[in-house]
Formats: structure tokens, sequence, C-alpha cells
């Protein structure tokens, strides 16, 4: 009987305990490599949405190109800026230079919005009449300045800022 006592083979509650430890933290320093790995990994997604909600906002805008303030007011609320179905993101005039406008509702659903944000500004920059002329020559029609609407040299430039998670486009 003795000899069936001495000859036991097995683990004290202690080494099982340093065994469960050591086991832990391996994982916990695996785990943390996965997660650094798998955010590094996630960036190109981020900004592919990024970029696809700039395009988004860019394709919305050309809705109100060539309309006044005065006239959009006149629309339903609903198109008053690309975020007009939230009230308090309406915008009376979304190509007004000299102000950002904030479109946080065209944010990518990837994106945190406690910690991400989306504003555009607008300026406007003016081409003289003979770049006009100078480019229909090229392609060999004649233009006449005069022939062109008052507001035809007046092109909007736009600048789309959008934060998300961190990361900046």
């Amino acid at each position: 009987m003795e000899h069936l006592l001495k000859n036991k083979w097995g683990i004290t509650l202690l080494e099982g305990m340093i065994a469960l430890g050591l086991l832990a933290l391996a994982a916990t320093a695996s785990f943390g490599v996965l997660l650094s790995v798998s955010r590094k990994s996630s960036r190109p997604d981020i900004q592919e949405e990024m970029q696809w909600a700039i395009e988004r906002a860019g394709e919305g805008l050309q809705l109100y190109n060539g309309y006044s303030a005065s006239d959009i007011a006149t629309w339903p609320d609903e198109l008053k800026g690309l975020c007009g179905a939230n009230e308090s993101l309406r915008d009376s005039d979304p190509l007004a230079t000299s102000t950002t406008h904030t479109i946080t509702c065209m944010l990518p659903p990837i994106c945190d919005p406690a910690t991400s944000s989306f504003t555009y500004e607008v300026s406007s920059s003016n081409f003289t009449g003979s770049v006009w002329t100078n480019m229909a020559s090229q392609v060999g029609e004649m233009v006449d300045a005069s022939d062109l609407p008052a507001d035809y040299n007046q092109r909007k430039n736009i600048s789309f800022n959008i934060t998300c998670n961190g990361f900046t486009l």
C-alpha cells in the first residue's frame, strides 16, 4: 500500500495555480498582439469608407449647383442640406462660402459618432473668360466671353474634412 501512495503521479493545487497563471499571462499577451494587428488591418477599411462618404457628399452637393439660398428656402425641409432630415443639421444654403458645414449624418456606419466628424467648406474661385476661350479653341470651337452667363466664371471649390475613429482623411 505504501508503494501505491509513493508513486502517485499528479499535481498539487499550487502547481495548478502557477500553470493557470502562466497560461493567462500568455493568453493576454497573445490577445494584445492580435488586437493590435486587427486595428492596423482595419485602417484600409476605414479609409475606403471615408472616401466613399466624401464621394456621396460631393454627389449630393451637385443637387444645389445653380440654386440660390432663396430658391432652396422654398424646398421641403428634407432637401435643405445634405442632412435635411436631421433638423439640427439643416442647411439653408449648402454651398455658402466662408462657413463650415457639418454633415455628421453622412459618417460611415463604421465610425463612432462620439469621436468622429465630417465637415466641408466652400470657397469661390474665378476663371477669366480667356481661360474658357483658350480651352474652347483647343477643341476647335470659337467662344465669345460675352456669350457666357454672368456667373459662368464663378466656380466653387469644396474641401472635405473627415475624421473617423482617430483616422483623418
